[in-house]
């Protein structure tokens, strides 16, 4: 087998990160909210200067029902239960949020999903500001108090998983989505870091599922990694299929490998000669450039495949029955079952912003 040295680029998802779904009032403001790199919640009377003065004159800080009078002051036509409701959204819009939380925003019918990381604390926007827009072909959100988001990408219900679906259902404005926490995490990345544990995911594609003695063979190759390391590697795979499987391990290189391989980003015997980790925007801004790499590399790729075919169509064009080479196993298992890496979505690209916030800065996130 050919060693191949090879350098990876690993993501880490800082510990402390928050998780959150946010709509955009049933999808309206969704290109709003992307080309303009915000979110935003409703209630204006409910400013941020009205809420300033009862977290100046409480040692604890504003509290839920501090919130709830003020939408009693404000709105003193609504229910208990509406109170509460939004008592609940502005509570986690502009003090449970933080910079660096992760959210998803459904579009219409959630037909897709926006995942971005919060990059502004909560600001303001004037009537004057909002009014000040420019014509747009969609519609623009008319809610001032916004935070700054870098969207990362954008991916298909299909590729949500399917305990996160009693969401699609739901009309709260805000969710907290930390107990779903690593449905959302495989959507960033196929290899992930998080509480110094790694986790890698690939897709197995077979629609006509997978049989017992595929099943062996995949855990066969899936061990020749596992027994090379002392340290345990946990799989838990969706027996439907299509469908996931995760390998999880305290072990970088276990992880990194198994993923490597039987996805095909490495094919061979692999030598690393470095993992890197990197934040969640400085990995973003380096997944990006090597993309691009990829691509031109791609091209030059089937260039020369198709140069080497014309060469070995002259050299065998004489004989009757050309010479079939056996595949390795994992490329063949791999072409068996359909195997990828679950990178979910498309990256997005980046759009100008309009806040006003001061922005922390990327490498920090």
């Amino acid at each position: 087998m050919d060693s191949k040295e090879t350098q990876v680029n690993v993501l880490k998802i800082p510990d402390s990160t928050g998780y959150w779904l946010l709509r955009a009032d049933g999808g309206k403001y969704y290109e709003d909210f992307f080309l303009n790199n915000f979110i935003a919640i409703s209630d204006n009377e409910i400013t941020l200067e009205k809420m300033k003065v009862y977290d100046d004159n409480n040692l604890a800080g504003i509290t839920t029902e501090d919130l709830k009078l003020l939408y009693k002051e404000n709105y003193d036509s609504w229910s208990p239960q509406q109170v509460a409701h939004a008592t609940g959204r502005t509570e986690k819009f502009c003090i449970e949020m933080k910079i660096g939380d992760l959210v998803l925003v459904p579009a219409k019918r959630s037909t897709k999903f926006l995942l971005g990381i919060i990059c502004s604390e909560v600001y303001e926007l004037t009537n004057q500001e909002l009014n000040s827009s420019k014509e747009v072909h969609y519609s623009i959100s008319p809610y001032h108090k916004r935070r700054d988001i870098k969207w990362i990408k954008e991916v298909s219900r299909s590729e949500i998983s399917e305990k996160l679906y009693w969401l699609l259902s739901a009309h709260q404005t805000i969710f907290n989505l930390q107990e779903q926490k690593e449905h959302v995490n495989q959507l960033l990345s196929p290899i992930y870091i998080q509480n110094g544990i790694c986790h890698g995911s690939i897709k197995i594609s077979k629609k006509e599922g997978v049989t017992a003695n595929e099943w062996y063979e995949l855990y066969s190759s899936v061990k020749q990694y596992t027994d090379l390391t002392t340290e345990k590697v946990i799989i838990k795979s969706n027996v439907q299929s299509p469908g996931l499987m995760e390998f999880v391990s305290d072990n970088v290189y276990s992880i990194v490998a198994i993923t490597a391989v039987l996805s095909g980003f490495i094919i061979g015997e692999i030598n690393f000669v470095g993992i890197k980790i990197k934040g969640i925007l400085p990995y973003y801004q380096q997944h990006k450039k090597q993309k691009i790499d990829m691509e031109v590399k791609e091209e030059e790729k089937r260039s020369k495949q198709i140069e080497n075919e014309r060469a070995e169509f002259e050299l065998y064009k004489d004989k009757e029955i050309w010479e079939i080479k056996k595949e390795k196993e994992v490329e063949q298992l791999r072409g068996q079952l359909q195997i990828s890496s679950f990178d979910a979505g498309r990256l997005t690209e980046d759009q100008t912003q309009t806040g006003n916030s001061e922005k922390p800065n990327e490498d920090e996130l």
